[in-house]
């Protein structure tokens, strides 16, 4: 199954990404990235990108970068 990182710049956003996707049953966890400039965090999942994409969009959680795990 692929996965994804969604990079957000902290915890408090991460964390609030990951409950909006959890609330709509899209299995998310957050993991701590190291990334040049500074640490930020990570929510790792296995759903459709876009769908994804649209949640944390509705939720209002900055997206740094989306990567290919």
């Amino acid at each position: 199954m692929r996965q994804y990182m969604i990079v957000t710049p902290s915890v408090t956003n991460a964390l609030k990404g990951r409950d909006a996707l959890r609330r709509i049953g899209i299995p998310a966890r957050i993991e701590r990235k190291t990334r040049p400039g500074g640490c930020g965090y990570g929510i790792i999942t296995g759903a459709d990108i876009k769908k994804v994409e649209s949640v944390l969009n509705g939720a209002s959680v900055k997206v740094l970068e989306i990567l290919d795990l």
